[in-house]
């Protein structure tokens, strides 16, 4: 594998379509572009995967954007709205990744750069206040040096699952020992639903196992 992607997370179409719930022709759409009744649509973010083995991988930051686009697309953000905020922010910001980058979107069907100070409209450069644009969207993830770094999906009911690219390749583990939760919920189906048995197989408390198995669950497995 490319050793480029060490750290930064590895993900296959299924990974993402799994994690974020998108349908593999929307990320085609987001990352290729598509066409459609005889119109072409450019692709909303810049394209990085890489091809191992006939595989075609994403990193975390791919991810995150990819998690956030469907977001304002599911908000009913108009597409060309979408890609002039990514090319306005990306100028702005010089980040590769600028939908891993600390922005909001509102009901307004606008995208917000986050300068510190103020939020900035990506459309009209006006200033909108923080109460009024602030969301969900943000929530569970963590930033280091302005770029997402790991995200809790669900922060406060499931403080244990988290996707950090510096750990198994980005997959969802349980943060305080580092085992997949894919490999808990498979533990936990081989062994007749019993949660406490498989606390003792892998040594961690009950609720861990329990944190994983919803996370899972949630998942659509």
């Amino acid at each position: 594998m490319n050793n480029d992607y060490v750290g930064r997370g590895v993900y296959t179409y299924p990974d993402i379509i799994r994690i974020v719930g998108i349908s593999r022709s929307r990320i085609k759409g987001l990352v290729d572009g598509h066409t459609k009744q005889n119109k072409t649509k450019t692709p909303v973010i810049t394209k990085r995967s890489f091809i191992f083995e006939n595989k075609e991988y994403f990193s975390f930051l791919d991810l995150i954007e990819i998690k956030f686009i469907k977001h304002f697309l599911d908000q009913g953000v108009p597409r060309k709205n979408i890609i002039q905020a990514y090319n306005k922010i990306k100028e702005e910001l010089k980040k590769e990744h600028p939908f891993a980058t600390k922005f909001v979107a509102n009901v307004t069907h606008n995208i917000f750069m986050d300068n510190n100070r103020d939020l900035v409209s990506s459309l009209d450069n006006q200033v909108w206040m923080r109460e009024l644009t602030e969301g969900e969207l943000l929530k569970g993830i963590d930033f280091e040096h302005d770029l997402a770094a790991r995200w809790y999906p669900y922060e406060d009911e499931l403080p244990e699952v988290v996707l950090d690219p510096e750990y198994n390749y980005g997959m969802p583990i349980l943060k305080s020992c580092n085992i997949k939760t894919s490999s808990i919920y498979d533990a936990y189906v081989a062994e007749n639903y019993n949660a406490d048995i498989v606390a003792d197989w892998f040594n961690i408390p009950v609720d861990f196992v329990n944190q994983a198995v919803k996370y899972e669950t949630r998942l659509g497995i």
